[in-house]
């Protein structure tokens, strides 16, 4: 059942006389509040599983089963358990008055209805109820803030570090004399592993501020108008001090003219981080692709290795941006598995999906697909 207007409350109430229904509805509407009523039972969780209400009014006395038996059924129900449930009754006892809260009701009306004491008490308890969520909604969201704070310091700790040590403790065997500037390998090596560790480190850094910012929706994404091919140009570009020292083929078999509608610096870093991963995992002269495909109203880009590949169970937990998963490259490269988080945020950022297809000892194929240009996205 969809709401009319999702602004007002919407009321469900059981009672067995269509009398009360009726003057329930005409009190309740004129407050600006939807309402449903019944009389069966039965009927009454059809109503409930097809809109979840704001607040339910339960008749004490029935022909067919007792209000305070029907809020227990109600209860038992996870889903059900916050709804807020108000009995009405002729009766005033104090005896039942307990019963009702010890069921689960938060109030209880006497018949015959006053309209200001009914509407007050409604309205307080549907006030209660949205105030008491939204609570536990800035709950949930200082615990993610929590949550985020803790890994951040974690890679920070720890992945930052690492780099960060090994490239201070080269440089002091630099100036103790151990490593010789004037070596023949000085160069080939010695800058080179410096070179590639402030590499390292740097990449995570631009990760660990990208998926921070994304994390706590503090990024803004602006599509615009993307040279696909240029794009992969340029990635490989800025990778090829890796690709090179591996000696890997790459490949960029992107058309020329392919224009994609998404964020710049979203799907640079997608790449980025890609073919980075791509070349850490492929072996020494082996070849990594970048291909694409039309579909439909998208471009697919796929970053192909013929590399060592995934397992079934590895890919699980690659796409789980719950778990914190990393592995040594072929050289021993070591990695966060942040990349691919933040991968995943950007290209769903972008109305994508980044999906994986792997054989072991075969290689592995890193897809997304992002929206296809055309000359209507622009303004």
């Amino acid at each position: 059942m969809e709401s009319k207007n999702p602004e007002k409350p919407y009321i469900l109430a059981v009672d067995d006389e269509q009398l009360n229904l009726e003057l329930l509805r005409f009190i309740l509407e004129r407050n600006q509040y939807e309402f449903v009523g019944t009389s069966d039972d039965d009927y009454f969780f059809d109503l409930l599983k097809e809109r979840k209400p704001d607040l339910i009014l339960l008749d004490v006395i029935m022909p067919r089963i007792e209000g305070f038996e029907l809020c227990e059924k109600i209860k038992e129900f996870e889903a059900y358990r916050d709804i807020p449930i108000i009995f009405l009754t002729g009766k005033v006892n104090v005896k039942d008055k307990v019963k009702g809260f010890e069921v689960g009701g938060v109030d209880y009306v006497t018949k015959p209805f006053n309209e200001q004491e009914l509407i007050a008490r409604i309205r307080t308890h549907i006030e209660l109820m949205r105030a008491r969520k939204k609570i536990e909604e800035q709950a949930q969201n200082l615990q993610q803030s929590n949550d985020l704070k803790d890994r951040m310091f974690s890679i920070i700790g720890h992945d930052l570090r690492s780099p960060l040590s090994a490239a201070k403790l080269k440089m002091d065997f630099i100036m103790r004399g151990i490593i010789d500037p004037k070596g023949d390998a000085f160069l080939d090596e010695t800058v080179f592993g410096l070179l590639k560790t402030m590499d390292e480190a740097l990449n995570l850094l631009q990760n660990l501020l990208g998926w921070a910012k994304s994390e706590s929706d503090q990024i803004q994404m602006i599509p615009e108008k993307l040279d696909v091919h240029d794009l992969v140009e340029q990635t490989l570009r800025l990778l090829k001090l890796g690709s090179e020292h591996k000696k890997i083929e790459l490949s960029n078999n992107v058309p020329e003219d392919t224009f994609a509608y998404a964020d710049n610096n979203m799907i640079k870093t997608v790449l980025r981080n890609l073919l980075s991963n791509a070349i850490k995992f492929t072996p020494l002269e082996g070849a990594i692709r970048i291909n694409s495909r039309l579909e439909e109203d998208s471009v697919v880009l796929e970053v192909q290795d013929n590399g060592n590949g995934i397992s079934k169970e590895d890919i699980q937990k690659i796409l789980n941006p719950n778990e914190h998963f990393s592995k040594l490259g072929t050289e021993k490269e070591p990695g966060t598995g942040l990349g691919l988080v933040l991968c995943q945020s950007f290209v769903h950022k972008n109305g994508g999906a980044l999906k994986i297809k792997s054989e072991l000892g075969k290689g592995s194929t890193f897809y997304f697909d992002i929206p296809l240009y055309t000359e209507t996205e622009m303004v």
